[in-house]
């Protein structure tokens, strides 16, 4: 099986295999597509882009890229039977040229090698979700809300309630109640979508990479960069410490003791290390949480 999660800026693809009754996600070999999230091009000098290996930037109006994805992860399904592909998407055009790419390769694969495509929605994700549309919700949020639930049951917080925090391409700051249903939660513009937006909003403000906002930057900023930096790690840091504290005052009293939070994302770590125990990052929630759905 191949798990992958599609967001507004970029994609994630495992194999996972079924072991038993559950399912093991080989996160030692995570492929990775990139773009703009906004949409748009910017008419600035561009960040030096990642040329790490299984990881390439495309044009997601494009299907190149996406058969690129499609034929490196097929070669390594060694059996011979049909090759299920789960899909978590947000992005309706990246969703559609990976749709392309994946029936372009049925259509010159043998029979047994051909690809069966399972389209994830919140009903298949084996949470309640308590909100007032949950069709509307971004599957990203009620997967990341799937799989912390795996996780506090098995480090001891199953009669609690949770938060989640997704730094991604927007911050997502999510609860989950103690009976293990998803409630909503707060979205921000996360670090690197704000970044892009000061750039293409303004005529002199640079087009800083995301790996420009490290653990801590100096502030008062000095320069430009190291101003823009401050405010992005201000706005993406503050912001979820501020939403983590207001649930958890809010919910003091009838949780009884500290409430915990899963933070994922690339991201994550730099909310992590300023948000009060007990706190924990896992890599790639999304696709665990891809792991854990029951599809018919």
């Amino acid at each position: 099986m191949i798990l992958v999660d599609i967001g507004n800026s970029g994609l994630r693809a495992a194999r996972a295999e079924q072991i038993g009754l559950g399912v093991t996600v080989d996160r030692s070999e995570i492929f990775k597509l990139s773009w703009s999230s906004i949409g748009k091009e910017i008419l600035k000098h561009q960040p030096q882009r990642s040329s790490i290996a299984n990881h390439r930037w495309v044009d997601p109006k494009q299907h190149e890229g996406f058969r690129w994805l499609v034929d490196q992860l097929h070669q390594l399904e060694s059996n011979a039977s049909p090759v299920i592909w789960r899909i978590a998407s947000v992005n309706r055009v990246a969703l559609e040229a990976l749709q392309q790419a994946i029936d372009e390769s049925n259509r010159e694969a043998i029979a047994q090698r051909r690809a069966v495509v399972q389209i994830v929605d919140y009903r298949h994700c084996g949470i309640d979700v308590d909100v007032d549309f949950p069709e509307r919700v971004g599957i990203d949020r009620i997967l990341a809300a799937r799989a912390a639930l795996a996780w506090k049951s098995k480090h001891g917080y199953s009669q609690s309630p949770i938060i989640v925090v997704q730094a991604g391409t927007a911050l997502t700051v999510d609860w989950v109640n103690s009976s293990g249903a998803f409630q909503g939660g707060a979205i921000l513009p996360g670090a690197g979508l704000a970044l892009q937006y000061l750039a293409a909003g303004t005529d002199q403000l640079p087009w800083l990479p995301t790996e420009s906002i490290d653990s801590l930057p100096p502030l008062p900023g000095k320069n430009t960069e190291q101003a823009i930096a401050a405010g992005v790690h201000a706005s993406l840091v503050g912001g979820a410490k501020y939403l983590i504290e207001r649930y958890r005052i809010s919910n003091r009293e009838s949780s009884g003791y500290p409430i915990p939070v899963i933070i994922s994302g690339g991201d994550g770590r730099l909310v992590q290390e300023h948000i009060c125990a007990p706190v924990a990052y896992v890599e790639n929630l999304v696709l665990l949480g891809l792991s854990l759905c029951q599809i018919p």
